[in-house]
């Protein structure tokens, strides 16, 4: 017998502070008008398979247990860590306490009980967990998977809504750069962003680039991501600056040219190519989105691609934006020198520092 939506809620995902914020805020919303006495909230954190299926079988007991108070009764699975693809969630003593869940939800919850689960690690294919979702209504949150291209944008709206609550105002190169100096939790991005909410005060409420760079820890990420905005600027002496910060890290410096040179040279000749051949302009990132989805399939091919094999325009849109007078033979001979350095570095002992800083030099110029 499948269960309302409003008898079995999951809200589950790899981002444990929306999951957390989502759950509670669900709970709360259930719970209203309702007598607190009548609601259990049971942790799932389980240490081991037995304590997981302890915590299964409590959750059991208290569906089956008829509430003492007239109305609606919430049980609440908080922070299951064993509904995963881990050692706890395939061992033995946990499929058996889970088997005993299953049972009870097949044959139906009673009409005045809700269950309410939230799980950071939730495996779809585990049989339990596709039961929960075919039983009833489901949110995922998960972090944005910052191995395939295009995560930024997913980061950036984060970002953009978490200061947006709090009155603050990003200027275009400040969440750039305030993107790649955060994870992907939602938790830490909303923390960093209350620390720069205290830092501007009342008075000033538009946050700068100079902001993050004082409030934000630099990452590697976020390093990379600065030395290939700083040659697209035309930033010499502050890609330098990187570039050294990041050699006496440990950095590699055939890494430095793969991960920052050649990525945004390779965007620079796609954004001027498009940019030159279908009048693109890069003010307004809907407008250009919109323009770039309607260039012809061959034009596409130019454009790089996430993971997923879809385009990734927010690449081409941040090059396009500093294109200025850069011109399609001197983009390509840049790219040439990368190639020339990136053989140089592997085949030869010549310094590290002083090809980087060299190849920084011509790029930027």
């Amino acid at each position: 017998m499948a269960q309302d939506t409003q008898h079995i809620i999951t809200i589950f995902g790899s981002d444990e502070g929306l999951v957390s914020q989502h759950a509670s805020e669900r709970f709360a919303r259930l719970s209203e008008g309702t007598n607190t006495f009548s609601h259990e909230i049971i942790d799932g954190n389980a240490p081991d398979a037995d304590s997981a299926a302890s915590i299964c079988y409590q959750i059991r007991d208290a569906i089956q247990t008829v509430p003492f108070f007239p109305g609606l009764k919430i049980v609440w699975l908080k922070g299951a860590n064993f509904l995963g693809d881990s050692v706890t969630g395939r061992a033995e003593a946990t499929e058996k306490g889970l088997q005993t869940l299953s049972d009870l939800i097949s044959g139906g919850l009673p009409d005045d009980v809700c269950l309410l689960v939230s799980a950071f690690e939730f495996d779809k294919r585990r049989a339990f967990n596709k039961l929960l979702l075919k039983s009833g209504s489901s949110e995922e949150f998960s972090k944005p998977d910052i191995t395939q291209s295009g995560w930024e944008e997913q980061v950036a709206v984060i970002a953009g809504n978490a200061a947006q609550e709090r009155g603050l105002v990003f200027d275009r190169d400040a969440l750039d750069i305030f993107v790649h100096r955060v994870s992907e939790s939602s938790r830490q991005i909303i923390s960093e962003i209350e620390k720069i909410d205290i830092y501007l005060g009342q008075e000033r409420r538009t946050v700068t680039e100079q902001d993050i760079r004082n409030m934000v820890s630099q990452t590697r990420t976020g390093i990379v991501f600065e030395i290939s905005r700083a040659i697209e600027s035309g930033k010499a002496s502050e890609a330098i600056q990187l570039i050294d910060f990041q050699l006496e890290k440990g950095d590699q410096a055939v890494g430095i040219i793969r991960a920052a040179f050649i990525p945004a040279l390779r965007s620079m000749i796609a954004a001027r190519i498009i940019c030159d051949t279908y009048s693109l302009n890069p003010s307004f990132k809907t407008e250009f989105y919109r323009k770039m989805e309607s260039i012809p399939p061959y034009a596409q091919k130019l454009i790089p691609l996430k993971k997923d094999g879809t385009p990734n325009y927010y690449s081409v849109f941040l090059a396009a934006q500093k294109l200025g007078k850069k011109t399609l033979s001197k983009l390509k001979k840049n790219l040439y020198e990368c190639l020339q350095a990136d053989k140089s570095l592997v085949s030869s002992s010549l310094d590290a520092q002083l090809v980087l800083h060299r190849l920084a030099i011509s790029l930027a110029s």
